[in-house]
């Protein structure tokens, strides 16, 4: 998995823990934060981006209805899930930094932007969002 991947994983991940959400809400991100563990278990980083969008997405809207307005947190098993999560990707890019034999992607990004099937990536959608803001 590319440290692309692993860094937007990682910023959505860290951004969940601070959801406020409906309570209806909370099975789908738990449903997927399951699906991305075993991405993360497989080493499969398509599947990992894949389960990052996905999991962006359902996370809170700027329009609320009223009957939403009682948001609530995430429960206990599901942000232990998350920290779990984060804690694996945060020990991968460990191990991979220090690993002498992988190439350092720190230089930039090797290929255009866009040139992904995803368009451009979360953290750089979610920049450029905060970036306009004052």
């Amino acid at each position: 998995m590319d440290e692309e991947i692993r860094a937007e994983a990682l910023d959505v991940l860290r951004e969940a823990l601070h959801w406020r959400l409906a309570a209806g809400r909370w099975p789908e991100v738990d449903r997927l934060t399951e699906a991305m563990g075993r991405a993360i278990s497989a080493g499969d980083g398509a599947a990992v981006r894949q389960s990052t969008h996905a999991l962006e997405g359902a996370g809170p809207r700027r329009a609320v209805r009223a009957e939403q307005a009682a948001a609530l947190t995430a429960q206990a098993p599901l942000r232990e899930r998350i920290n779990t999560l984060i804690h694996l990707l945060d020990d991968s890019r460990t191990s991979a930094v220090e690993a002498p034999d992988v190439p350092d992607h720190a230089g930039g990004r090797t290929e255009p932007e866009g040139a992904g099937s995803d368009g451009p990536s979360v953290r750089r959608r979610r920049r450029a969002w905060w970036g306009g803001r004052s």
